[in-house]
């Protein structure tokens, strides 16, 4: 028998060599200049370190119900009226082992084979290949080169099969923010075609020009899908949540019994106080660093989107492929990842300012310092085909 053979079709689906390909080169390098992955570089605050410890010390870890335990969805519940506007009860929320399965957990709720979902490209890859194992039809939507998700670009590709749109703002790759006027064309749009919305708000307190908007706040037909990971600094906690109506919401639940039974109990106890955590002064911080990629970027680079989460999704000179930029920044020991990662564009690289505002100014000048070598013709950058 074929070894290949032996290995599900679904996988097949799957397609992470070009973040593979840019983690093998950090593999070469001693001391790399990592400007790739998705995570701040903030510890667990302590109050929070020690609701965990604590909950061990007590003995809560045992099994959670499938939905969470009733204390961290009441709190979810009340801080999404409080921050979010977001009118659910305990019963509408549903803790996760993190928003990745918290997708699969989603599609395989409300996504039949052939249904149509809608993605704005770039997109965080799970959000694609989840889909396609599933049988589902992606649909991307186009949103360069500003990044933004429109009304107007929108009603173009609804069918009568498009099931869901999947919205992810502050957004990763692009950093880009779809401003509360837009969303509101949006929902009206998805009303008027019975569409189901999948709001990712992950990045919420990482949205640094103008508030926050959350779509389920005006939309009934949203799950609003958010996690301790980020603003918490909670990335191996692996702790999110989805909010929305009782039909969902129920089948995610049931869903959950099968393929996850619960939550840790050790997480969902920190994440109890990490509800009483203000991450303001993150959300600063965070500021303050992509100030620094703008200002440093902008002499070289026309950047859209980066007004939030941790990402700029820079387009590169005419040309020159992501792929090949990837290798020649490697080699001055920087890891970003190249845009084919998120999109059906290759002219792009994502740069993750996560990382301590050292490794981002010598990121920066490493970013420009190929630029510059390409413009006095010291390095070319053209196109390179490579099997990936």
């Amino acid at each position: 028998m074929n070894r290949r053979d032996l290995i599900a079709h679904r996988l097949e689906q799957f397609d992470s060599s070009a973040i593979r390909y840019a983690f093998s080169l950090a593999q070469k390098i001693k001391d790399p200049i990592d400007l790739s992955i998705g995570f701040p570089e903030d510890n667990t605050p302590d109050s929070i370190k020690d609701a965990g410890i604590n909950a061990i010390r007590d003995n809560h870890t045992r099994y959670t119900p499938s939905n969470g335990t009733a204390e961290l969805r009441e709190a979810i519940a009340k801080k999404l009226h409080r921050e979010n506007q977001i009118e659910v009860s305990s019963d509408n929320v549903t803790v996760v082992p993190g928003l990745t399965t918290g997708i699969l957990l989603t599609y395989l709720a409300i996504l039949n084979p052939g249904d149509e979902i809608i993605l704005p490209d770039p997109f965080f890859p799970p959000y694609r290949d989840l889909a396609i194992m599933l049988g589902a039809k992606v649909v991307n939507l186009d949103t360069f080169p500003d990044f933004q998700v429109t009304a107007e670009r929108l009603k173009k590709i609804i069918t009568p099969k498009t099931k869901a749109i999947l919205i992810n703002s502050p957004n990763n790759p692009s950093g880009a923010v779809y401003p509360e006027s837009e969303l509101r064309k949006i929902t009206e749009l998805a009303d008027q075609h019975g569409i189901v919305v999948i709001s990712d708000e992950i990045y919420e307190h990482f949205n640094y020009d103008a508030p926050h908007f959350s779509i389920g706040s005006i939309y009934q037909n949203t799950l609003t899908m958010n996690g301790f990971s980020k603003a918490f600094a909670m990335t191996g906690w692996r702790l999110g949540y989805i909010a929305g109506p009782d039909v969902m919401i129920s089948a995610i639940n049931e869903l959950q019994q099968y393929v996850v039974f619960s939550t840790s109990s050790v997480a969902q106890a920190a994440g109890i106080e990490a509800l009483n955590y203000n991450p303001e002064a993150m959300t600063k911080k965070y500021r303050a660093k992509r100030d620094l990629v703008i200002n440093g970027l902008s002499k070289n680079f026309e950047l859209h989107g980066a007004a939030g989460a941790f990402y700029a999704f820079i387009k590169l000179p005419e040309g020159i492929d992501d792929l090949e930029f990837v290798n020649l920044a490697a080699k001055k020991d920087l890891i970003i990842l190249p845009g084919r990662a998120f999109s059906a564009h290759h002219d792009y690289v994502r740069v993750a300012f996560g990382n301590n505002e050292e490794q981002i100014k010598r990121g920066i000048e490493v970013i420009n310092s190929l630029i510059e070598d390409h413009k006095t013709g010291n390095v070319s950058l053209g196109k390179r085909h490579r099997a990936v």
